[in-house]
């Protein structure tokens, strides 16, 4: 976990020092009165992450066990992608166990067949998280990505992601 926190702080220290220290602002409804810019969006959708996967890794003992998740568009490969996530997993000091590849794109990302397997996965207590290379590959809309982070909650599970969400 200590590893995890290490790389983090690497990563962009003064967006982790501001959550440390105070909590993070809730993510804006769309009907408040104040716009939300994307980069205030971004970093309240990053620290919605962030305290989930703090909040259901520290009570594990050892590596906590992922998978990888990739989302493949327009027929690419999964490669370029499954290698930054994979690579990513080994810096945070997470075990990896398995590879998730849904190769249709997809509006609901509950319709993937691949991430529907890796929801069983974390019901079943084999893996405890994901890691994708970026929120792109969960969605590139930030309603569903919250959904699915909360989705993902619900399942006793964390997304770990090689870029933050406001490096997408």
């Amino acid at each position: 976990m200590s590893q995890l926190l290490e790389f983090a702080a690497g990563v962009d220290e003064s967006l982790l020092l501001t959550r440390r220290s105070a909590p993070a602002p809730p993510v804006a409804a769309a009907d408040e009165s104040r716009p939300v810019s994307a980069v205030e969006r971004s970093r309240c959708l990053s620290a919605l992450r962030l305290r989930i996967l703090r909040s259901l890794t520290t009570g594990i003992s050892g590596p906590p066990r992922v998978a990888l998740y990739v989302l493949v568009r327009d027929n690419s490969s999964a490669t370029d992608r499954r290698a930054i996530a994979l690579a990513h997993a080994g810096r945070a000091g997470f075990e990896v166990a398995e590879t998730y590849v849904d190769d249709e794109w997809q509006s609901d990302p509950g319709a993937g067949f691949a991430l529907g397997r890796a929801y069983a996965a974390l019901r079943r207590g084999d893996i405890h998280g994901l890691v994708a290379a970026s929120k792109v590959d969960i969605s590139s809309c930030d309603s569903v990505y919250e959904q699915e982070l909360h989705r993902l909650q619900a399942a006793s599970g964390f997304l770990d992601l090689a870029l933050d969400e406001t490096r997408i």
